[in-house]
Order: C-alpha cells, then structure tokens, then sequence
C-alpha cells in the first residue's frame, strides 16, 4: 500500500511535521509505519479504493506535471492520514517497551502528565481525527470531480437524506463523516418503515423527482413536486434522520456525534477513574428519545397519505351498517333461530 509520505528519513520526519503541525519531535518512519497504514486502510473503508489511489496520484504529482498537484487536496490527504496514525501511536509510546518490560519514560526538562491529561488529550486526538477526515471529504465535494463519480460519494445521494441540509432539516449535522456513517440507518428506516407507509409507486416517483429537480432540469413538468409532496418528503427526512440517529448512536462513537448530543462525563477528581464511560441505560435511553421523534413525524406522514390519497367513501345499507356494528345481521342465521 503506497502511502502520501517519503519513506527516507529526513522527508518523513518533515512531511509528518508539516500535515500534522502540533508535534514536537521527528517520529522515524519506521516506528510509525503500520500506523500510517492502519490509519490508511481505515480511510479507504469511507472513500473507497479508488479515490485513495487518485489522491496518491495527486500526491506524486509535481509542479511541471500535468495535471499539476492540487497542494490542498493533498494537505487534507496528509493530515487526514496522520492523525489517525498518531492517534493510534501516541498511546503506545507513551511507555518504552524494553526487554526488561515497560517502562516510564522521563527526563529533567520533561513531566510525565497526569492520567486524566492524557485521557483527555486521547479524546481530543480522536476527534481531530473525525475533523480531518471531515476536510478531506468536505474539499472533495467541492473541488475533486473523480470523488464525485465515486460510489461512496452516491452512497447518501440515492437516499431522501441526500445531504447536510436534507439532515439539519430535522437536526443540526455538520459532519460529512458521520452522515456517510449514518448511512445504512437511513437505508434501513426507508426500507422498513416509509415505504410499507407509502408504497413502492409513490417511493420511487418521490425520488425520481427528488434527483431531477437536485440536477437543476426545469423542462420536465410532471417531475415537479407538489406542494403536498415537498411536505411529505420533508417528513420523510425528518423520520429517517431522527430513525438514522437512533440506530447509529449505539453503533457509533460518541465523539462523532455532535458536542451537544451527550457531554462527557467527569467528575473533579484528576485521575483517569474520574472519566465516567456514558452508561449504557444513558446511551440507550437518548436512543429511544431520537426513535420517538422518528414515530412521531412517522404518524405525521401517514396522516399526509391520508389527505393526499382519502379512502372512498362507501354507501352501506341498514343491513351492513347494523352487521359493522353489532358484528351480525338480520341474515344471519343464528338470529333467525
């Protein structure tokens, strides 16, 4: 696996340095190595194969190259890749591993921090991990045509929740990352609880004029949507976006969701055993909150069905009518004997 960094020594080090900017040492090649592809498989897992191996090509590329190097797509690159590496060596170099065991490292001009610093910075690396990963995507949206004709990019675009402002409709998102992790959620709340609502006819016409009108075409008239429908796709994102967060936050990390969904949890003691875990009740209860939302618009959707397609009104007879009410009519043979 090709790797957006120099493997000689002297490059690494302040290629490193430069996509990460915050470290203080030259960390050889060597000893972070299976970190960088670690960090690098975990990445493909989102954008894909083929769209990691167009940004190594972007990396290789030079100034007098053509098409010439895109110099911040590549930064996005780096730093999306090397966080994550450091993320997973810091930890393990915080103690040197010797043949005598493991051992604190220490100096004169140096402190070992405490247990509840270095928790708290592993929370921080973490979520710089999510944000740079987040960059990357964000500027390929904007400027890299070959993510565009990706998979992973189509991933969210065949959905009702094709976008951030499709999501922030029904909840403030601003995570590209998190919306692609939420992903199979949205696709299971189509499949398990809009269509048996709406109907496969009315399910693919909604999206068919949902991606005509998102092209810019204007020159198709039966693929505008109603007033009726924009409100009924408008409740169809709103339960597939409260669905999706219900499903993802069991499944995901917390720290991808946004701060404001589940605030960590310490107490004022400074050592590591003072940073509470979420409690499972805790995670499972917001859960449950995000999947009543998700019933309420879904009750709200049925109630559009409802005044969008009435039911017919049947003319009954006294006969019918009397059966419907008492559950027998005068026919009915046990009344006659």
């Amino acid at each position: 696996m090709e790797l957006p960094f120099k493997d000689t020594r002297n490059e690494f080090e302040q290629e490193f340095k430069t996509a990460l900017g915050f470290v203080d040492v030259d960390l050889p090649y060597i000893k972070i190595k299976p970190d960088l592809k670690v960090s690098a498989t975990n990445l493909i897992k989102v954008i894909g194969k083929p769209t990691y191996e167009a940004l190594i090509l972007n990396y290789n590329a030079t100034d007098t190259s053509t098409p010439k190097r895109d110099e911040e797509l590549n930064e996005a690159f780096q730093y999306a890749i090397a966080t994550r590496a450091y993320q997973l060596f810091a930890p393990a170099n915080d103690l040197a591993h010797t043949p005598n065991g493991r051992r604190m490292r220490s100096s004169d001009d140096q402190k070992t921090p405490f247990e509840w610093m270095m928790a708290k910075d592993d929370d921080n690396l973490q979520k710089r991990t999510y944000k740079a990963i987040d960059s990357l995507i964000n500027y390929m949206d904007e400027s890299f045509e070959f993510w565009k004709t990706s998979d992973q990019f189509k991933l969210t675009h065949k959905l009702f929740v094709r976008t951030l402002d499709d999501f922030s409709s029904a909840y403030i998102l601003d995570s590209r990352l998190l919306l692609i992790k939420l992903v199979p959620g949205l696709n299971q709340a189509e499949q398990r609880e809009i269509l048996p609502r709406i109907g496969a006819e009315l399910f693919e016409s909604l999206k068919a004029k949902i991606i005509y009108n998102a092209s810019g075409a204007t020159t198709d008239t039966s693929k505008a949507i109603t007033a009726d429908e924009e409100l009924l796709i408008s409740l169809i994102k709103e339960a597939c976006a409260f669905y999706a967060l219900s499903w993802g936050f069991i499944r995901l990390q917390v720290n991808m969701f946004p701060e404001g969904i589940l605030q960590s949890v310490r107490t004022e003691s400074a050592s590591v055993k003072g940073r509470a875990v979420p409690a499972v009740p805790i995670i499972d209860q917001i859960s449950k909150l995000f999947k009543n939302d998700s019933d309420n618009a879904l009750i709200n959707i049925e109630i559009q069905i409802e005044k969008m397609f009435p039911r017919p009104i049947i003319e009954r007879n006294e006969s019918e009518t009397n059966e419907d009410r008492y559950g027998f009519s005068q026919d009915d043979p046990f009344v006659t004997t």
